[in-house]
């Protein structure tokens, strides 16, 4: 599995409650899917044993390296909303 310093480095720092296996699992089973203006591939997921919360997983345009992973607290709102994402 492919991964940017960043990631390796300060998400860890930034949210450290995330779990790798947590990142995979939205990689493998999204509820939703997005290509932000940059062309990098923004996945979202509901995880379980976070108390349902929806982890936004961040891919660089190859679909492979995992660049970014946080908790999406606004996502079920707009998402309500209609909002396109």
């Amino acid at each position: 599995m492919k991964m940017t310093d960043y990631f390796r480095n300060v998400v860890p720092e930034k949210h450290p409650g995330i779990k790798l296996e947590w990142v995979k699992s939205v990689i493998n089973a999204p509820m939703s899917k997005s290509i932000q203006s940059d062309n990098r591939i923004v996945l979202w997921g509901k995880i379980p044993e976070a108390e349902d919360r929806i982890l936004r997983v961040v891919l660089l345009e190859d679909g492979e390296t995992i660049h970014n992973a946080f908790f999406d607290r606004s996502f079920l709102k707009k998402h309500k909303q209609g909002e396109t994402l």
